[in-house]
Protein backbone atom coordinates (compact mmCIF):
# COMPACT_ATOMS: atom_id res chain seq x y z
CA UNK A 1 0.00 0.00 0.00
CA UNK A 2 1.52 3.40 -1.27
CA UNK A 3 0.15 6.86 -0.27
CA UNK A 4 -0.36 8.41 -3.93
CA UNK A 5 0.55 12.43 -4.06
CA UNK A 6 2.80 12.73 -0.82
CA UNK A 7 6.62 13.24 -0.20
CA UNK A 8 8.22 10.31 0.74
CA UNK A 9 11.31 8.86 2.18
CA UNK A 10 14.24 6.25 1.33
CA UNK A 11 17.19 6.37 3.85
CA UNK A 12 20.09 4.81 2.22
CA UNK A 13 22.51 3.79 4.63
CA UNK A 14 25.97 2.48 4.48
CA UNK A 15 26.76 -1.39 5.85
CA UNK A 16 30.65 -1.39 5.35
CA UNK A 17 33.10 -2.51 7.47
CA UNK A 18 33.36 1.42 7.73
CA UNK A 19 30.72 1.29 10.09
CA UNK A 20 32.22 -0.70 12.62
CA UNK A 21 34.12 2.47 14.14
CA UNK A 22 33.78 3.72 17.64
CA UNK A 23 33.39 6.83 17.70
CA UNK A 24 34.49 7.26 21.42
CA UNK A 25 32.38 10.84 21.79
CA UNK A 26 31.48 11.60 25.44
CA UNK A 27 28.05 10.63 26.44
CA UNK A 28 25.48 12.27 29.08
CA UNK A 29 27.14 10.55 31.61
CA UNK A 30 30.67 11.64 30.93
CA UNK A 31 31.55 8.11 29.62
CA UNK A 32 32.80 8.01 26.17
CA UNK A 33 30.74 5.45 23.74
CA UNK A 34 31.80 1.92 23.07
CA UNK A 35 29.16 1.12 20.60
CA UNK A 36 30.12 0.79 16.51
CA UNK A 37 28.67 3.59 14.46
CA UNK A 38 26.66 1.09 13.19
CA UNK A 39 24.83 0.29 15.81
CA UNK A 40 24.08 4.07 16.72
CA UNK A 41 22.85 4.78 13.15
CA UNK A 42 20.35 1.69 13.27
CA UNK A 43 19.18 3.32 16.84
CA UNK A 44 18.90 7.19 15.25
CA UNK A 45 16.77 5.04 11.94
CA UNK A 46 14.27 3.36 14.33
CA UNK A 47 13.90 6.49 15.99
CA UNK A 48 13.01 8.54 12.65
CA UNK A 49 10.89 5.39 11.98
CA UNK A 50 9.18 5.79 15.16
CA UNK A 51 8.21 9.80 14.76
CA UNK A 52 7.75 8.56 10.92
CA UNK A 53 4.96 6.14 12.77
CA UNK A 54 3.05 8.94 14.30
CA UNK A 55 2.07 10.40 11.11
CA UNK A 56 0.93 12.10 8.67
CA UNK A 57 0.60 9.06 6.69
CA UNK A 58 3.76 8.58 4.31
CA UNK A 59 5.82 5.67 2.14
CA UNK A 60 9.14 4.78 3.76
CA UNK A 61 11.78 2.70 2.72
CA UNK A 62 15.52 1.42 3.93
CA UNK A 63 17.51 0.53 1.50
CA UNK A 64 21.18 -0.75 2.98
CA UNK A 65 24.26 -1.74 0.78
CA UNK A 66 27.89 -3.92 1.32
CA UNK A 67 29.41 -6.67 -0.23
CA UNK A 68 28.87 -10.07 -0.11
CA UNK A 69 30.87 -12.72 0.56
CA UNK A 70 32.14 -13.07 -2.75
CA UNK A 71 32.43 -9.17 -3.23
CA UNK A 72 29.74 -8.60 -5.55
CA UNK A 73 27.01 -5.57 -4.41
CA UNK A 74 24.36 -6.57 -2.18
CA UNK A 75 22.19 -4.06 -1.98
CA UNK A 76 17.87 -4.32 -0.95
CA UNK A 77 15.38 -3.06 1.20
CA UNK A 78 16.48 -4.01 4.58
CA UNK A 79 12.85 -3.80 6.70
CA UNK A 80 12.90 -6.93 8.99
CA UNK A 81 10.10 -9.39 10.34
CA UNK A 82 6.95 -9.27 9.05
CA UNK A 83 7.96 -6.24 6.08
CA UNK A 84 10.73 -8.19 4.65
CA UNK A 85 10.58 -8.40 1.13
CA UNK A 86 8.88 -4.95 0.67
CA UNK A 87 10.16 -2.18 -0.70
CA UNK A 88 8.08 1.31 0.24
CA UNK A 89 5.96 0.66 3.73
CA UNK A 90 3.30 2.72 4.40
CA UNK A 91 4.06 4.58 7.79
CA UNK A 92 0.50 3.71 9.01
CA UNK A 93 1.85 -0.30 9.04
CA UNK A 94 4.94 0.70 11.27
CA UNK A 95 3.73 0.64 14.47
CA UNK A 96 2.05 -2.70 14.05
CA UNK A 97 5.27 -4.96 12.69
CA UNK A 98 7.71 -2.99 15.21
CA UNK A 99 9.52 -5.48 17.29
CA UNK A 100 9.78 -4.38 21.07
CA UNK A 101 12.65 -4.06 23.31
CA UNK A 102 13.81 -2.62 26.66
CA UNK A 103 16.70 -0.29 26.07
CA UNK A 104 18.09 2.25 28.84
CA UNK A 105 17.57 6.17 28.86
CA UNK A 106 20.42 8.29 30.23
CA UNK A 107 18.72 11.48 31.50
CA UNK A 108 20.74 14.57 33.00
CA UNK A 109 19.31 16.11 36.21
CA UNK A 110 19.44 19.43 37.39
CA UNK A 111 21.94 19.01 39.87
CA UNK A 112 24.63 17.55 36.92
CA UNK A 113 23.54 14.12 37.70
CA UNK A 114 22.44 11.40 35.24
CA UNK A 115 19.94 8.84 35.80
CA UNK A 116 19.02 5.71 33.70
CA UNK A 117 15.27 5.07 33.01
CA UNK A 118 14.16 1.61 30.99
CA UNK A 119 12.46 2.69 28.14
CA UNK A 120 10.17 0.67 25.47
CA UNK A 121 11.79 0.40 21.80
CA UNK A 122 10.37 -0.15 18.49
CA UNK A 123 12.81 -2.05 15.86
CA UNK A 124 12.49 -2.16 12.20
CA UNK A 125 16.27 -2.24 10.77
CA UNK A 126 19.12 -4.37 12.23
CA UNK A 127 22.69 -3.85 10.41
CA UNK A 128 24.19 -6.72 9.17
CA UNK A 129 27.80 -5.28 7.65
CA UNK A 130 29.53 -5.85 4.62
CA UNK A 131 33.32 -5.56 4.20
CA UNK A 132 33.35 -2.69 1.15
CA UNK A 133 30.74 -0.11 0.33
CA UNK A 134 29.47 -0.33 -3.33
CA UNK A 135 27.94 3.19 -3.72
CA UNK A 136 27.42 3.42 -7.09
CA UNK A 137 25.23 0.42 -7.19
CA UNK A 138 23.52 1.40 -3.97
CA UNK A 139 22.40 5.05 -5.65
CA UNK A 140 21.09 3.08 -9.09
CA UNK A 141 19.08 0.84 -6.90
CA UNK A 142 17.31 3.94 -5.47
CA UNK A 143 16.88 5.42 -8.80
CA UNK A 144 15.38 2.62 -9.54
CA UNK A 145 12.92 2.08 -7.04
CA UNK A 146 11.78 5.75 -6.90
CA UNK A 147 11.23 5.17 -10.52
CA UNK A 148 9.01 2.27 -9.82
CA UNK A 149 7.51 4.80 -7.41
CA UNK A 150 6.93 7.55 -9.50
CA UNK A 151 3.33 7.23 -10.38
CA UNK A 152 2.17 7.64 -7.02
CA UNK A 153 3.27 11.40 -7.19
CA UNK A 154 5.32 12.85 -4.43
CA UNK A 155 8.71 13.86 -4.17
CA UNK A 156 11.43 11.51 -2.61
CA UNK A 157 13.76 12.36 0.08
CA UNK A 158 16.92 10.53 0.20
CA UNK A 159 18.84 10.69 3.14
CA UNK A 160 22.24 8.65 2.85
CA UNK A 161 24.15 8.10 6.03
CA UNK A 162 27.64 6.83 5.67
CA UNK A 163 31.16 6.44 6.99
CA UNK A 164 33.45 5.27 4.11
CA UNK A 165 34.77 6.14 0.43
CA UNK A 166 32.93 4.26 -2.11
CA UNK A 167 34.31 0.99 -3.01
CA UNK A 168 33.47 0.43 -6.31
CA UNK A 169 34.08 3.58 -8.10
CA UNK A 170 33.04 7.35 -7.50
CA UNK A 171 29.49 7.52 -7.13
CA UNK A 172 29.27 11.02 -8.66
CA UNK A 173 27.76 9.98 -11.72
CA UNK A 174 25.12 7.68 -10.22
CA UNK A 175 24.42 10.64 -7.27
CA UNK A 176 23.71 12.95 -10.71
CA UNK A 177 21.60 10.44 -12.37
CA UNK A 178 19.34 10.24 -9.32
CA UNK A 179 19.02 14.08 -8.95
CA UNK A 180 17.85 14.00 -12.43
CA UNK A 181 15.52 11.49 -11.81
CA UNK A 182 11.38 11.75 -12.62
CA UNK A 183 10.36 13.94 -9.77
CA UNK A 184 13.35 15.39 -8.66
CA UNK A 185 14.08 13.59 -5.70
CA UNK A 186 16.34 15.77 -2.84
CA UNK A 187 19.41 14.05 -1.53
CA UNK A 188 21.08 14.44 1.76
CA UNK A 189 24.48 13.46 2.90
CA UNK A 190 25.37 12.52 5.98
CA UNK A 191 29.25 11.49 6.41
CA UNK A 192 29.39 10.04 9.66
CA UNK A 193 32.73 10.73 11.71
CA UNK A 194 35.23 7.83 12.72
CA UNK A 195 36.43 9.89 15.75
CA UNK A 196 34.51 12.48 18.08
CA UNK A 197 38.30 14.35 17.44
CA UNK A 198 37.46 15.17 13.91
CA UNK A 199 35.61 18.54 13.07
CA UNK A 200 32.06 18.84 11.98
CA UNK A 201 31.21 20.57 8.61
CA UNK A 202 26.85 21.13 8.16
CA UNK A 203 25.16 22.42 5.61
CA UNK A 204 27.76 24.66 3.62
CA UNK A 205 26.77 26.75 1.06
CA UNK A 206 30.17 27.18 -0.75
CA UNK A 207 32.42 24.49 -2.23
CA UNK A 208 35.32 26.54 -2.30
CA UNK A 209 35.39 26.70 1.54
CA UNK A 210 35.50 22.95 2.04
CA UNK A 211 38.41 22.23 3.33
CA UNK A 212 38.41 18.23 3.14
CA UNK A 213 38.23 16.49 -0.30
CA UNK A 214 35.73 14.13 0.53
CA UNK A 215 33.40 17.25 1.90
CA UNK A 216 33.74 19.14 -1.27
CA UNK A 217 32.57 15.68 -3.45
CA UNK A 218 29.66 16.04 -1.36
CA UNK A 219 28.65 19.13 -1.72
CA UNK A 220 27.64 18.20 -5.50
CA UNK A 221 26.35 15.24 -4.65
CA UNK A 222 23.44 17.00 -2.30
CA UNK A 223 20.82 19.17 -2.95
CA UNK A 224 20.19 22.48 -2.00
CA UNK A 225 17.93 22.91 1.22
CA UNK A 226 14.53 23.63 0.28
CA UNK A 227 12.73 26.39 2.20
CA UNK A 228 10.34 23.20 4.01
CA UNK A 229 13.67 21.96 5.49
CA UNK A 230 14.94 24.96 6.29
CA UNK A 231 12.61 25.30 8.58
CA UNK A 232 13.77 22.16 10.79
CA UNK A 233 17.33 23.41 10.50
CA UNK A 234 16.01 27.08 12.00
CA UNK A 235 14.35 24.92 14.56
CA UNK A 236 17.45 22.84 15.47
CA UNK A 237 18.68 26.11 15.67
CA UNK A 238 21.67 25.63 13.15
CA UNK A 239 23.34 28.03 11.42
CA UNK A 240 22.98 27.88 7.65
CA UNK A 241 23.49 30.83 4.97
CA UNK A 242 21.70 31.56 1.52
CA UNK A 243 22.32 28.18 -0.71
CA UNK A 244 23.06 26.00 1.83
CA UNK A 245 23.55 22.54 0.96
CA UNK A 246 22.31 19.36 2.80
CA UNK A 247 25.54 17.60 3.68
CA UNK A 248 26.70 16.93 7.12
CA UNK A 249 30.68 15.65 6.87
CA UNK A 250 32.11 13.94 10.05
CA UNK A 251 28.62 14.15 11.74
CA UNK A 252 28.68 13.29 15.27
CA UNK A 253 25.08 11.40 16.72
CA UNK A 254 23.62 14.47 17.71
CA UNK A 255 24.43 16.20 13.68
CA UNK A 256 23.11 12.50 12.35
CA UNK A 257 19.82 12.98 14.34
CA UNK A 258 19.35 16.51 13.77
CA UNK A 259 19.97 15.17 9.60
CA UNK A 260 17.33 12.48 9.68
CA UNK A 261 15.01 15.01 11.25
CA UNK A 262 14.90 16.47 7.72
CA UNK A 263 12.69 13.27 6.69
CA UNK A 264 9.87 14.36 8.96
CA UNK A 265 10.02 17.70 7.96
CA UNK A 266 9.51 16.31 4.13
CA UNK A 267 6.90 14.75 5.01
CA UNK A 268 5.13 17.53 6.34
CA UNK A 269 5.88 19.67 3.62
CA UNK A 270 2.54 17.80 2.71
CA UNK A 271 0.60 20.24 4.36
CA UNK A 272 0.52 18.72 7.90
CA UNK A 273 1.19 20.38 11.01
CA UNK A 274 4.13 20.06 12.93
CA UNK A 275 3.63 17.47 15.94
CA UNK A 276 5.24 18.26 19.38
CA UNK A 277 7.31 15.26 18.82
CA UNK A 278 9.34 16.37 16.44
CA UNK A 279 11.70 18.10 18.83
CA UNK A 280 12.46 14.61 21.02
CA UNK A 281 15.79 13.58 21.72
CA UNK A 282 16.97 10.09 20.54
CA UNK A 283 16.67 7.22 22.85
CA UNK A 284 20.45 6.89 22.36
CA UNK A 285 22.65 8.82 24.55
CA UNK A 286 23.62 11.77 22.29
CA UNK A 287 26.63 13.97 22.19
CA UNK A 288 26.82 17.20 23.09
CA UNK A 289 24.39 19.15 21.46
CA UNK A 290 26.30 22.36 20.13
CA UNK A 291 26.09 24.15 16.53
CA UNK A 292 28.75 22.91 14.70
CA UNK A 293 31.33 24.98 12.42
CA UNK A 294 29.61 25.84 8.93
CA UNK A 295 33.18 26.00 7.22
CA UNK A 296 36.01 24.53 9.69
CA UNK A 297 39.64 25.71 9.54
CA UNK A 298 41.85 22.92 9.22
CA UNK A 299 43.67 21.08 12.10
CA UNK A 300 46.79 22.69 12.90
CA UNK A 301 49.51 20.54 11.11
CA UNK A 302 51.55 18.55 14.69
CA UNK A 303 53.56 16.38 12.44
CA UNK A 304 56.07 13.22 14.34
CA UNK A 305 58.45 15.43 12.81
CA UNK A 306 58.47 18.27 14.96
CA UNK A 307 60.72 16.25 17.07
CA UNK A 308 64.64 17.88 18.16
CA UNK A 309 66.87 16.39 15.38
CA UNK A 310 69.33 14.15 17.10
CA UNK A 311 72.63 15.10 17.98
CA UNK A 312 74.23 11.77 16.79
CA UNK A 313 74.99 9.44 14.23
CA UNK A 314 73.10 6.55 16.07
CA UNK A 315 69.82 8.53 16.34
CA UNK A 316 68.73 10.60 19.16
CA UNK A 317 69.82 8.96 21.81
CA UNK A 318 72.86 7.32 22.28
CA UNK A 319 73.24 3.68 21.31
CA UNK A 320 69.32 3.89 19.49
CA UNK A 321 68.65 2.59 16.75
CA UNK A 322 68.28 4.92 13.73
CA UNK A 323 65.31 6.78 12.40
CA UNK A 324 63.99 6.32 9.50
CA UNK A 325 61.06 7.50 7.22
CA UNK A 326 58.25 5.79 4.98
CA UNK A 327 56.30 7.73 2.66
CA UNK A 328 53.73 6.20 0.81
CA UNK A 329 51.92 7.65 -2.45
CA UNK A 330 49.30 5.80 -3.77
CA UNK A 331 47.68 6.29 -7.35
CA UNK A 332 44.20 6.81 -6.93
CA UNK A 333 43.53 6.28 -10.48
CA UNK A 334 41.12 3.66 -12.67
CA UNK A 335 39.88 3.20 -16.58
CA UNK A 336 36.30 4.03 -15.72
CA UNK A 337 36.29 5.36 -11.99
CA UNK A 338 31.75 5.25 -12.15
CA UNK A 339 31.82 1.52 -13.65
CA UNK A 340 30.95 0.10 -10.34
CA UNK A 341 33.82 -2.35 -9.75
CA UNK A 342 34.61 -3.83 -6.54
CA UNK A 343 37.81 -4.80 -7.44
CA UNK A 344 39.65 -1.94 -9.50
CA UNK A 345 43.33 -1.50 -8.75
CA UNK A 346 42.84 1.61 -6.56
CA UNK A 347 40.90 -0.53 -3.90
CA UNK A 348 43.62 -3.10 -4.18
CA UNK A 349 46.57 -0.96 -4.14
CA UNK A 350 44.51 0.90 -0.98
CA UNK A 351 44.79 -2.77 0.84
CA UNK A 352 47.75 -3.23 0.15
CA UNK A 353 49.19 -0.01 1.32
CA UNK A 354 47.06 -0.52 4.82
CA UNK A 355 48.39 -4.11 5.28
CA UNK A 356 52.41 -2.30 4.93
CA UNK A 357 51.49 0.65 7.54
CA UNK A 358 49.85 -2.47 9.70
CA UNK A 359 53.22 -4.11 9.36
CA UNK A 360 55.12 -1.08 10.44
CA UNK A 361 53.56 -0.56 13.51
CA UNK A 362 53.32 -4.39 14.76
CA UNK A 363 55.64 -7.49 15.98
CA UNK A 364 59.23 -6.56 15.74
CA UNK A 365 59.30 -3.35 13.74
CA UNK A 366 56.84 -1.94 16.69
CA UNK A 367 59.85 -0.83 18.53
CA UNK A 368 61.95 0.62 16.17
CA UNK A 369 61.61 4.49 15.22
CA UNK A 370 59.40 4.71 12.09
CA UNK A 371 58.23 7.78 10.75
CA UNK A 372 55.54 7.37 8.22
CA UNK A 373 54.07 9.65 5.58
CA UNK A 374 50.84 8.95 3.34
CA UNK A 375 50.19 10.68 -0.17
CA UNK A 376 46.95 9.87 -2.41
CA UNK A 377 46.51 11.74 -6.17
CA UNK A 378 43.60 11.33 -8.55
CA UNK A 379 41.44 14.25 -10.23
CA UNK A 380 39.36 16.20 -7.32
CA UNK A 381 35.50 16.80 -7.97
CA UNK A 382 36.15 19.20 -9.64
CA UNK A 383 37.91 17.77 -12.13
CA UNK A 384 41.32 19.28 -11.14
CA UNK A 385 44.80 17.40 -10.26
CA UNK A 386 44.04 16.36 -6.48
CA UNK A 387 46.78 15.48 -3.68
CA UNK A 388 46.02 14.81 -0.62
CA UNK A 389 49.10 14.45 1.82
CA UNK A 390 48.27 14.03 5.32
CA UNK A 391 46.60 11.44 7.79
CA UNK A 392 42.76 11.04 8.35
CA UNK A 393 40.77 10.19 11.51
CA UNK A 394 42.34 10.59 14.85
CA UNK A 395 45.76 11.60 12.84
CA UNK A 396 43.46 14.07 10.96
CA UNK A 397 46.26 17.10 9.22
CA UNK A 398 49.41 15.30 10.50
CA UNK A 399 51.69 14.94 7.87
CA UNK A 400 54.15 12.73 9.33
CA UNK A 401 53.46 10.21 11.90
CA UNK A 402 55.83 7.73 14.29
CA UNK A 403 54.59 3.94 14.11
CA UNK A 404 54.18 3.56 17.59
CA UNK A 405 51.16 6.46 17.24
CA UNK A 406 49.65 4.41 14.41
CA UNK A 407 47.63 1.72 16.62
CA UNK A 408 45.57 4.10 18.13
CA UNK A 409 45.34 6.41 14.97
CA UNK A 410 43.58 4.58 12.39
CA UNK A 411 39.85 5.62 11.10
CA UNK A 412 38.94 2.73 11.87
CA UNK A 413 39.72 -0.96 12.20
CA UNK A 414 38.57 -3.73 10.13
CA UNK A 415 37.68 -7.40 11.19
CA UNK A 416 37.49 -10.11 8.81
CA UNK A 417 37.39 -14.12 8.87
CA UNK A 418 40.01 -16.08 7.48
CA UNK A 419 40.91 -19.58 7.26
CA UNK A 420 45.30 -20.58 7.20
CA UNK A 421 46.55 -23.86 7.93
CA UNK A 422 46.30 -25.78 11.04
CA UNK A 423 49.75 -27.55 10.78
CA UNK A 424 47.93 -30.91 10.35
CA UNK A 425 46.34 -31.13 6.86
CA UNK A 426 43.13 -29.10 8.00
CA UNK A 427 42.13 -25.45 8.12
CA UNK A 428 41.07 -23.02 11.21
CA UNK A 429 39.87 -20.13 11.35
CA UNK A 430 40.85 -16.84 12.58
CA UNK A 431 40.14 -12.85 12.89
CA UNK A 432 42.27 -10.94 10.87
CA UNK A 433 41.89 -7.00 12.03
CA UNK A 434 43.22 -4.41 9.60
CA UNK A 435 43.63 -0.79 10.24
CA UNK A 436 42.66 1.43 7.69
CA UNK A 437 44.89 4.56 7.10
CA UNK A 438 43.89 4.96 3.23
CA UNK A 439 39.96 5.64 2.69
CA UNK A 440 39.84 7.37 -0.83
CA UNK A 441 37.15 7.49 -3.97
CA UNK A 442 38.87 6.00 -7.25
CA UNK A 443 39.30 8.77 -9.62
CA UNK A 444 40.23 9.48 -13.26
CA UNK A 445 44.19 9.69 -13.88
CA UNK A 446 46.30 12.61 -12.58
CA UNK A 447 49.91 13.38 -13.47
CA UNK A 448 51.70 11.90 -10.25
CA UNK A 449 54.07 14.90 -10.19
CA UNK A 450 52.15 16.96 -7.82
CA UNK A 451 52.55 13.72 -4.97
CA UNK A 452 55.97 13.65 -5.54
CA UNK A 453 56.31 16.93 -4.83
CA UNK A 454 54.17 16.78 -1.82
CA UNK A 455 56.26 13.57 -0.92
CA UNK A 456 59.76 15.88 -1.07
CA UNK A 457 58.68 18.19 1.12
CA UNK A 458 58.35 15.51 3.77
CA UNK A 459 61.84 14.41 2.84
CA UNK A 460 63.03 17.39 3.31
CA UNK A 461 61.73 18.09 6.56
CA UNK A 462 62.94 14.90 7.86
CA UNK A 463 65.99 14.83 6.94
CA UNK A 464 66.70 18.14 7.92
CA UNK A 465 65.54 17.10 11.45
CA UNK A 466 67.11 13.92 11.16
CA UNK A 467 70.67 14.22 9.13
CA UNK A 468 71.81 11.00 10.43
CA UNK A 469 68.79 9.01 10.21
CA UNK A 470 68.51 6.20 7.38
CA UNK A 471 67.96 6.68 4.03
CA UNK A 472 64.17 7.67 3.23
CA UNK A 473 61.65 4.94 0.98
CA UNK A 474 59.11 6.34 -0.91
CA UNK A 475 57.12 3.15 -1.97
CA UNK A 476 54.82 4.51 -5.02
CA UNK A 477 51.51 2.02 -5.49
CA UNK A 478 50.58 2.73 -9.00
CA UNK A 479 48.00 1.18 -11.70
CA UNK A 480 51.49 1.89 -14.21
CA UNK A 481 49.53 3.97 -16.33
CA UNK A 482 51.84 7.15 -16.44
CA UNK A 483 53.49 8.41 -19.76
CA UNK A 484 57.50 7.76 -19.17
CA UNK A 485 58.32 11.24 -18.66
CA UNK A 486 55.72 12.26 -15.79
CA UNK A 487 57.16 8.96 -14.42
CA UNK A 488 60.98 10.48 -14.57
CA UNK A 489 59.98 14.07 -14.17
CA UNK A 490 57.84 12.47 -10.46
CA UNK A 491 60.81 10.33 -9.61
CA UNK A 492 63.84 13.19 -9.96
CA UNK A 493 61.83 15.33 -7.29
CA UNK A 494 62.61 12.75 -4.61
CA UNK A 495 65.65 11.17 -6.38
CA UNK A 496 68.18 13.92 -4.30
CA UNK A 497 67.14 13.25 -1.58
CA UNK A 498 68.77 11.78 1.54
CA UNK A 499 71.01 11.72 4.58
CA UNK A 500 74.48 10.89 5.62
CA UNK A 501 73.37 6.86 5.16
CA UNK A 502 72.22 7.69 1.60
CA UNK A 503 70.07 8.89 -0.88
CA UNK A 504 66.60 8.34 -0.95
CA UNK A 505 65.33 5.12 -2.24
CA UNK A 506 61.92 4.72 -4.60
CA UNK A 507 60.22 1.53 -5.26
CA UNK A 508 57.11 0.69 -6.77
CA UNK A 509 54.18 -1.34 -6.27
CA UNK A 510 51.45 -2.03 -9.14
CA UNK A 511 48.18 -3.26 -9.76
CA UNK A 512 47.63 -3.35 -13.44
CA UNK A 513 44.18 -2.97 -14.83
CA UNK A 514 45.01 -5.08 -17.82
CA UNK A 515 46.55 -8.63 -17.64
CA UNK A 516 50.43 -8.60 -16.88
CA UNK A 517 52.59 -11.07 -15.52
CA UNK A 518 53.16 -11.24 -11.97
CA UNK A 519 56.81 -9.99 -11.26
CA UNK A 520 59.40 -9.57 -7.94
CA UNK A 521 62.11 -7.80 -7.91
CA UNK A 522 62.98 -7.84 -11.38
CA UNK A 523 66.53 -7.46 -12.02
CA UNK A 524 65.91 -6.66 -15.97
CA UNK A 525 62.85 -4.84 -17.73
CA UNK A 526 62.95 -7.95 -20.28
CA UNK A 527 59.54 -8.89 -18.73
CA UNK A 528 58.03 -6.26 -18.23
CA UNK A 529 55.66 -5.44 -21.64
CA UNK A 530 54.28 -2.04 -21.30
CA UNK A 531 56.21 1.68 -21.92
CA UNK A 532 54.94 2.84 -18.39
CA UNK A 533 56.02 -0.11 -16.36
CA UNK A 534 59.17 -0.08 -18.16
CA UNK A 535 59.63 3.75 -17.04
CA UNK A 536 58.70 2.48 -13.42
CA UNK A 537 61.22 -0.35 -13.51
CA UNK A 538 63.97 2.49 -14.53
CA UNK A 539 62.96 5.35 -12.16
CA UNK A 540 63.31 2.87 -9.05
CA UNK A 541 66.18 1.90 -6.58
CA UNK A 542 68.06 -1.22 -6.70
CA UNK A 543 67.36 -2.91 -3.28
CA UNK A 544 69.94 -2.59 -0.55
CA UNK A 545 71.20 -5.47 1.26
CA UNK A 546 70.11 -7.44 -1.29
CA UNK A 547 72.28 -10.15 -0.55
CA UNK A 548 71.18 -10.39 3.37
CA UNK A 549 67.08 -10.27 1.57
CA UNK A 550 68.48 -13.17 -0.93
CA UNK A 551 69.68 -15.41 2.12
CA UNK A 552 66.18 -14.62 4.10
CA UNK A 553 64.76 -17.27 1.60
CA UNK A 554 64.68 -15.29 -1.46
CA UNK A 555 67.02 -16.98 -3.69
CA UNK A 556 65.68 -15.47 -6.89
CA UNK A 557 67.11 -11.74 -5.97
CA UNK A 558 70.24 -10.58 -7.56
CA UNK A 559 73.03 -7.43 -7.41
CA UNK A 560 70.95 -5.82 -9.97
CA UNK A 561 67.04 -6.53 -8.72
CA UNK A 562 65.21 -3.23 -8.42
CA UNK A 563 62.33 -2.45 -5.39
CA UNK A 564 59.38 -3.17 -8.16
CA UNK A 565 56.66 -5.65 -7.48
CA UNK A 566 53.84 -6.24 -10.23
CA UNK A 567 50.89 -7.47 -9.25
CA UNK A 568 51.71 -9.56 -6.50
CA UNK A 569 53.15 -8.43 -2.68
CA UNK A 570 55.54 -6.03 -1.78
CA UNK A 571 57.23 -8.44 1.13
CA UNK A 572 60.43 -7.11 1.67
CA UNK A 573 59.70 -3.65 2.93
CA UNK A 574 60.08 -4.56 6.71
CA UNK A 575 63.16 -5.90 6.60
CA UNK A 576 65.00 -3.90 4.15
CA UNK A 577 63.54 -1.00 6.91
CA UNK A 578 64.85 -3.05 9.69
CA UNK A 579 68.32 -3.52 8.12
CA UNK A 580 68.71 0.02 7.86
CA UNK A 581 67.30 1.11 11.20
CA UNK A 582 69.37 -1.14 13.33
CA UNK A 583 71.78 -3.70 10.43
CA UNK A 584 69.68 -7.04 11.31
CA UNK A 585 66.89 -9.04 9.20
CA UNK A 586 63.32 -9.06 10.89
CA UNK A 587 60.70 -11.69 9.26
CA UNK A 588 58.07 -9.38 7.57
CA UNK A 589 54.83 -9.54 9.60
Amino acid sequence: MTSPGSNFVILLIDESAAMSAVMRDKLADGTESTKTNAERVATSINNVLRQLAEGPVCDVAIVGYRSASDGQADVGCRWTGGLGGRDFVSSGELLSNAREETRTKRVPQADGSVIEERVPFSVWYEPVLGAKSPQIAAFRFVRDLIERRSAGGGQALVVHVFAGSSGDGSPQKAVEELLTAAGGPLVAQCHVASSAALVTTAYPSKQAFLAAPLARDLFARASEVPEHLLECLRAAKVRFHQGARAVVHNAKMADLFRCLQLAKYHVLGNGAAVPSSISQSPVTPAAPVGVTPLEPVPPTDASAGDRPAESHAGGGNLGSPRESLVVLILDRSVDDPYAGNTGNPCMRLQEAANELIKQLSTKNLAALPIDVGIVSYGQGGDGQPEVRAAFDGPLAGRSLVRNSELPDGAIRVEEEETQISNGAGGLITIKKKTPIYFDVEPSTAAAPQGAFEAAASMLREWCDRHPHGAAPIVLHLTRGSHAPADIEAAAAMVGGLGTSAGQSLLHVLVATEAPHKSLAYPDSAAEITQDGLQALWQAASVLPDWDKLQAAKRPYLTANSKGVVINGKFDVLGEEIAMAVSGDVVASA
